[in-house]
């Protein structure tokens, strides 16, 4: 059984911020993961596409940002429903 841990005020934020950088410095990457979570892409589908694509030299700090901007993405699609 899988138990989902909701994230407290300081991650969101991290998450937030995550995805606002993204936007305002990778646009071309912020829009590119719009689309794969309105495709229906999970955070582990997302996973799975940074390891294939940054490969063996993860850019992790890229990476993190990325994951969490997919984070706060998808947490705001929740809420919003």
């Amino acid at each position: 059984m899988l138990i989902q841990i909701k994230p407290g005020p300081l991650s969101k934020a991290i998450a937030q911020q995550s995805a606002e950088w993204l936007e305002a410095v990778y646009p071309n990457v912020f829009d590119a993961l719009l689309q794969e979570l309105d495709s229906g892409k999970s955070i582990l589908d997302i996973k799975q596409i940074l390891r294939r694509t940054l490969g063996p030299d993860l850019r992790e700090a890229l990476a993190a940002r990325i994951l969490q901007a997919s984070e706060h993405l998808i947490s705001e699609r929740v809420n919003a429903r």
